[in-house]
Order: C-alpha cells, then structure tokens, then sequence
C-alpha cells in the first residue's frame, strides 16, 4: 500500500524551481503524511520524526542523500504545495485502496481549517479554507478529503 501512495504522491505537481531542490516534494509529503500518522502534528516535530526514523526511511524509500528534510523545508513545501492537486490524488489513492466491505460500516466526518489561511484569528466571520475528511470507523481508512472556503460552502454540504 505504500508503494502505491508514493507513485501517487509522485504525480503531486511540484511548484518549485528546479534550482536549489534537495529533496523530491513526494519524500516531503511522505515524511508529512507518515509523522502526521505517528502524531507529529508540528514542523519541528515532524523534522524530528523523520531524524529518529531516518535510517529505516532512507532504507524503504531508497533515498541517497544523508539528510532529510528540515522543518524549514517541510513548511515551504506544505505552504505551498497545490491542494487540489493533492487531494485529487489522494482520494484516487484511497479510493484504490480502501477495501470493499459487504457489512455496514459507520463513516465520520470532520472538518479543519487549515491555519495559514486565517488572517486575523480575532475575526469570526473571516473566510478561510478547510479540508473536510470522510474517514470508516471500523477500518480507520480516509476515504475521501475535499477543500472547501468557509463562506462558499459548509462541512454539510461536502459531507453529503
């Protein structure tokens, strides 16, 4: 299974000039994804996520260079990666992935705002973006993600 998200996440339109990359934008969002997993919820957490697993992810994810990326790294490549882009391949991905069950199966939803969008975190009625996730409760799988701006559409209507 992580064989296929990575030649999903390799399909992730890479923003950045060619000149000054050290590490493939998949390697970052795999380490982001893997550490989130791992509840690594910071950068900074996550840069020491993938220090204490380096050796075993430079191994699985054959990766020559010696370092992996630092917090600074991994919040550029977040700031400035293409949600859409992204999403679309992860719901391909899980939608490949999840398996397909006869017996009833309760799926939740849960809406997050994603913190760089707020400008001014005094002012209710700001717009910003969120990722709402459709997740199975027995399997603990994400079945689907959708971004959505708080003032066009709501958690509901992407839910349903």
């Amino acid at each position: 299974m992580l064989t296929t998200l990575i030649e999903k996440l390799k399909k992730v339109k890479d923003y950045r000039k060619a000149q000054g990359i050290r590490h493939p934008l998949w390697v970052v969002l795999l380490i982001v994804i893997l550490g989130l997993m791992s509840r690594n919820l910071g950068y900074r957490e996550l840069e020491n996520f993938a220090k204490i697993n380096q050796k075993e992810l430079r191994q699985v994810l054959k990766i020559k260079r010696e370092k992996l990326p630092s917090y600074s790294t991994i919040r550029r490549a977040i700031e400035g990666v293409d949600w859409s882009n992204l999403i679309e391949i992860f719901n391909e991905w899980a939608s490949d992935n999840y398996p397909y069950q006869e017996e009833l199966d309760w799926l939740a939803v849960d809406g997050k705002s994603l913190r760089s969008t707020l400008i001014d975190y005094g002012n209710k009625s700001q717009n910003f973006v969120m990722i709402v996730s459709l997740f199975s409760q027995r399997t603990g799988c994400v079945l689907n993600l959708k971004k959505l701006e708080n003032k066009k559409e709501s958690e509901i209507s992407q839910a349903q």
